[in-house]
């Protein structure tokens, strides 16, 4: 079975404030991980001689979207979209291998929590948006 881990096929949709999903396509080159992870709680009793843990919920995540700035007229431009939807809750769906049927999706609701303008001198002008998950994120779809 062949792995598909290469750069450019990655496809990322994000609601937007009319609630349909804008692919931020070749505007976006970093993401930060998307997937499940469980609070650990500890149980540890005087009796124990070792510490001992039991899985709590499932975590609130933080995923960070980036890419090159562009401001060309009629792209889809990071700016545009975000304006709307700073402090709202959208749908995201991360497609790491491409969208073709019978690859792999993964969906959740993320509230947008920041968008930035990164502008360091003699550096290309680069975009960042934060997304905390609201509830649970689902990793078992596909196309």
């Amino acid at each position: 079975m062949p792995f598909n881990f290469v750069n450019g096929t990655m496809v990322i949709l994000v609601d937007d404030s009319t609630g349909t999903a804008r692919n931020l396509g070749t505007g976006i080159d970093t993401c930060s991980p998307v997937g499940k992870e469980v609070d650990e709680l500890e149980v540890t009793t005087f009796a124990d001689s070792s510490e001992r843990f039991i899985a709590g919920i499932e975590k609130s995540r933080l995923v960070t979207l980036g890419g090159p700035f562009n401001s060309t007229i009629g792209v889809l431009i990071p700016d545009n979209l975000y304006s709307t939807l700073l402090g709202t809750i959208q749908t995201v769906e991360f497609a790491p291998a491409g969208t073709a049927s019978g690859k792999r999706k993964i969906t959740g609701e993320f509230l947008a929590k920041s968008y930035n303008v990164i502008t360091v001198n003699k550096v290309p002008v680069r975009w960042e948006a934060v997304h905390r998950l609201d509830g649970t994120i689902n990793n078992t779809g596909t196309y």
